[in-house]
């Protein structure tokens, strides 16, 4: 390719460019309430040496049923070293675009007064949500049926659960 086609490619393509990039959506900071429903501790907690702790979270505040799996780093384990099933806390999440996942993830950033900083790649940490009711037949319930996608009335009330 000459040149003269490179800069007129490269002329064509800069303002292309520039929009694309001008459009990646910023980060929305949320705020909620989480009830802590499991609790698991790594580290020698009996020497007085903690290590990362894993957290299953609800948020009663969702409809259906909401749960994220965190694992904290070390710091937030010794930031908070009594947090314990049934505890509420308030929760700071940040929903952000991932190019490299081609959808939207949330990471909680801060829960009480610790911050929390969690690993995106790994496994440990996911999220479920499900609504779940019961199917009738002929008035008596014969069992359940359970939805895994996102409701409108989910994302209404819980933005940060958008895929």
């Amino acid at each position: 390719m000459s040149l003269v086609n490179r800069s007129l490619v490269f002329t064509l393509l800069a303002p292309a460019l520039i929009l694309t990039e001008g459009c990646k959506e910023k980060p929305e900071h949320y705020t909620t309430t989480v009830e802590v429903h499991q609790v698991q501790r790594y580290g020698n907690i009996a020497a007085g040496r903690t290590g990362t702790m894993d957290l299953e979270l609800n948020f009663p505040d969702c409809p259906g049923t909401a749960r994220k799996f965190v694992r904290a780093n070390k710091a937030f384990s010794e930031c908070a070293p009594n947090i314990k099933a049934g505890d509420r806390l308030e929760a700071e999440l940040v929903a952000s675009y991932s190019a490299e996942r081609g959808g939207y993830r949330n990471e909680i950033v801060r829960l009480g007064t610790c911050a929390v900083k969690t690993d995106p790649k790994d496994e440990a940490n996911y999220e479920t949500v499900q609504t779940c009711t019961d199917l009738e037949m002929t008035g008596v319930v014969v069992g359940v049926r359970c939805d895994r996608s996102r409701s409108k009335e989910l994302l209404a009330k819980c933005p940060w659960f958008r895929h």
